[in-house]
C-alpha cells in the first residue's frame, strides 16, 4: 500500500489530499474507476475534508464476508465498510491529528462489495416495480435490523436501480461514516438521512446527475 501524504484542512495552496482505489472485484470488469474517484473526490470537497487522503477497496463477496466476520463479528457480506481513521467531535468535525504530519491526515479506509450492490439493486427494482407499499423488513437469524442499513438511509437509494450510480451514493454514506455520522440511535438516524440527503443533492449538480 502507498504512504499517503494528506495536510492540514484551510492551509493556503494545500493540494487535494490522495484518493488510492484498488479495484479487486471481478463482477464488472469496464467499472469506471476515474468516475469512482471523481465522486470522492466530490464528497470530500463537500464534507469539508478535501485535504485529506482517502482509501476506497471494490471487492467481490468473499473478500466482504471474511472482512466484516473479522471487524464486526457479521458472517455475511454487506454493501459498504468503513474504517474511520480519526475520532469525531460531533458528526461531520473530526478530532485535529494528534501531531502535524502528513500521514495523520487520513479519512480512513472503505471497502465496497459489488456484487452484493447489484443483487441489492435488483431487489429495490423489483420491489419498485410491484407497486407494493412497504418493502419487508430483513431480519438474521438474530432477530437484527439488517435491512435499510446495506443500502444507506436516504430513501433515495432505494430509487435509483444503475449499480454504477448505486455505487456513487454508497459512497456519500461510507465517507460520512468516516467524519463520524452514525445511524444506531434514532437522532443519529435523523441527522445521517439530512446530511446524506444533502451531500447526495449537491454531488449530483457537481457529477450531472439527476438522482433526485
Amino acid at each position: 500500500m502507498p504512504r499517503l501524504f494528506g495536510c492540514k484542512r484551510g492551509t493556503p495552496g494545500a493540494p487535494q489530499g490522495k484518493i488510492v482505489i484498488y479495484d479487486e472485484q471481478k463482477t464488472i470488469p469496464d467499472l469506471d474507476i476515474p468516475r469512482i474517484e471523481e465522486t470522492i473526490s466530490n464528497i470530500r470537497e463537500i464534507i469539508g475534508y478535501p485535504t485529506y487522503d482517502i482509501t476506497l477497496v471494490l471487492v467481490d463477496d468473499d473478500q466482504m464476508q471474511e472482512t466484516n466476520m473479522e471487524t464486526r463479528g457479521v458472517n455475511k457480506p454487506t454493501d459498504i465498510l468503513s474504517f474511520q481513521f480519526h475520532e469525531a467531535n460531533e458528526p461531520g468535525d473530526l478530532v485535529d491529528p494528534p501531531v502535524d504530519i502528513p500521514d495523520y491526515y487520513f479519512l480512513g479506509d472503505m471497502m465496497l462489495d459489488v456484487p452484493y450492490v447489484i443483487r441489492r439493486v435488483e431487489e429495490d427494482k423489483e420491489f419498485y416495480d410491484s407497486g407494493e407499499e412497504e418493502m419487508a423488513i430483513e431480519v438474521d437469524e438474530d432477530e437484527e435490523y439488517v435491512g435499510d442499513d446495506d443500502r444507506g438511509v436516504s430513501g433515495v437509494m432505494a430509487t435509483v436501480f444503475d449499480p454504477r450510480q448505486r455505487i456513487q451514493l454508497l459512497l456519500v454514506h461510507g465517507m460520512l461514516h468516516l467524519v463520524g455520522y452514525d445511524h444506531i440511535e434514532d437522532d443519529d438516524y435523523e441527522a445521517m438521512v439530512t446530511k446524506e440527503e444533502q451531500v447526495i443533492k449537491e454531488l449530483q449538480i457537481r457529477m450531472n446527475e439527476d438522482w433526485v
